[in-house]
């Protein structure tokens, strides 16, 4: 039996929770207009969002791979499904009829531009695209052929878990980004929700090396390795590999006075550094969640348990207190950095008022959270 690597909870819940500060400097940034002068001219914004980017959906892939080898091993493949349906497609059918309809009207009062919505319906999706993605990521997974194709002696020097090997799992990895973001741009793809068939292709094949690694660390009981990774060069390969993103992501080159989409041979080099970064990234923050969570806590538990209504609902209250702080003046208030983490907090804890009152109603629990509310049996009479 593997070990239980308690960090793993922590993991799920810090991944996803770290899209609420992503998401409040975007919304603040890029959908409000005219979005909020003090913090689009911030650097230490610019370069927080790309750093929280730059690895967290690619971590939180990995997780999903690894937990999907392990439910479906110990489930079986059907009951697994079943259970998926129930977790994720639930959810994201539930959160398409209603949250994404509110989410439209707010952006429309953010921004008229965004009025059209989706293709003409009053739709929009922001972060509800990852449960897309992992619906997919769960029905290849599904799919995969009984017998592997490869060895499972040939994927440790491929994931750079062998000494001196890390040159090879990074060289992978930069040539499969440099080979999406080369075929994105001969094919025309847009990472767009105002083409979303094209953006959902472009996630899906993004993360999809993060999916199989989680998965690949399961088949060959690599949890330990991949989740608690002792070798040094992720710690070595990381400040490079960002530094180098950072000159090349939109999001903070117009900080450095440069156009914010960089040429095309450029936006190939940054597929590659993206998608190699991101494994190096990951490993780090698995490292350093390995040491300040080794055993259970309440609090990731509340978290864990909670983290799939707050994230669907976070986007609803980052929109509202977006409205709030422009009619209340905030474009010209002081100290950006010290308001978007205030407001990131503040998202959060809103957040989780809205998960405690769903909780308490059967129906939206299962819908939202994807998950039955156990109570307590009464005490027997005495």
């Amino acid at each position: 039996m593997p070990q239980r690597l308690h960090h793993l909870d922590a993991a799920r819940a810090v991944l996803l929770l770290l899209g609420i500060p992503f998401h409040v400097g975007t919304t603040a940034t890029m959908i409000l207009s005219p979005g909020l002068p003090a913090w689009m001219a911030n650097p230490v914004l610019g370069v927080g969002l790309s750093f929280i980017h730059s690895f967290r959906m690619s971590a939180f892939f990995i997780l999903a791979g690894y937990f999907s080898g392990m439910a479906s091993a110990r489930r079986g493949r059907m009951p697994w499904l079943q259970d998926r349906m129930m977790r994720v497609a639930l959810p994201l059918v539930a959160s398409i009829a209603t949250l994404a309809v509110i989410q439209y009207h707010l952006k429309v009062m953010l921004s008229a531009a965004w009025a059209p919505g989706l293709y003409g319906w009053p739709l929009a999706f922001e972060h509800l695209w990852f449960l897309i993605v992992l619906l997919a990521f769960i029905f290849t997974y599904a799919l995969r052929p009984a017998r592997a194709w490869v060895g499972d002696r040939m994927w440790r020097p491929v994931l750079g878990l062998d000494r001196g090997t890390w040159p090879l799992a990074l060289l992978a990895l930069a040539v499969w980004g440099a080979g999406l973001a080369w075929a994105g741009q001969v094919l025309g793809l847009q990472d767009s929700e105002t083409v979303f068939e094209q953006e959902l292709v472009l996630r899906y094949f993004q993360y999809l090396p993060a999916f199989a690694i989680g998965a690949l660390a399961w088949r060959l009981r690599l949890g330990n390795a991949i989740f608690a990774f002792e070798g040094r060069w992720p710690w070595l390969a990381v400040p490079p590999l960002m530094i180098t993103h950072f000159l090349l992501d939109p999001l903070v080159r117009p900080h450095l006075g440069w156009e914010a989409d960089p040429s095309a041979p450029l936006k190939v080099l940054d597929g590659a550094l993206a998608c190699a970064l991101a494994y190096a990234m990951s490993l780090v923050v698995f490292r350093v969640l390995a040491h300040m969570f080794d055993r259970p806590s309440r609090a990731v538990s509340f978290l864990v348990d909670g983290a799939m209504a707050i994230y669907l609902f976070h986007m609803i209250v980052t929109m509202l207190v977006t409205l709030a702080l422009f009619s209340l003046g905030a474009a010209a208030w002081p100290f950006p950095t010290l308001q978007w983490l205030a407001v990131s907090v503040l998202v959060l804890a809103l957040s989780v008022l809205v998960f405690l009152s769903v909780r308490q109603v059967p129906l939206l629990a299962i819908v939202f959270g994807g998950q039955r509310v156990v109570r307590p049996a009464p005490p027997a009479p005495q």
